[in-house]
């Protein structure tokens, strides 16, 4: 059996199959995310459109002015990425080094010697990732210096 999904509708069908069994929409993440900053953004003009805003009483009018922010935090979240992507269960035994806090030294640059990944907490399951949600590629000072020269050479005049 080819398990390859050959198309789009291909590809609804089995989402279609996956809802009847689950008895509850099933979508791509990214689906789901667009939904979550949508409704942020409604309830934001909600809140400020002089045409939508009629009273203290709109959706969100306690929240909204926070809505922007708490946007950036989920984008950055590591926790997140790890509950989502990486599929990984929260984490609830806390790092004697980092005591439960982000480090990005120890994320990125030296491992931590009770292997948290720079989270703050130790993995649940050993077979749990160092799931950061980005790459990072090191480059020493005259690569850096050669790739600037070089595109400060290659930019139009304004």
């Amino acid at each position: 059996m080819n398990s390859k999904i050959r198309n789009d509708a291909e590809a609804q069908e089995l989402l279609a199959k996956l809802e009847d069994y689950y008895h509850q929409p099933v979508l791509p993440l990214r689906s789901f995310c667009k939904a979550i900053q949508t409704w942020m953004d409604c309830v934001t003009k909600n809140n400020i459109d002089p045409d939508l805003a009629r009273n203290d009483f709109e959706s969100g009018h306690d929240y909204y002015e926070y809505l922007g922010q708490i946007s950036i935090d989920i984008k950055k979240s590591n926790l997140l990425g790890r509950l989502l992507y990486a599929k990984e269960p929260l984490r609830t035994r806390m790092c004697p080094k980092h005591k439960g806090h982000w480090d990005g030294k120890a994320m990125f640059f030296e491992q931590c010697p009770h292997d948290c990944g720079g989270t703050g907490w130790l993995k649940e399951r050993s077979s749990d990732s160092s799931y950061t949600g980005m790459s990072i590629t090191l480059v020493d000072n005259n690569t850096v210096r050669k790739a600037l020269k070089s595109k400060a050479k290659t930019r139009k005049p304004n």
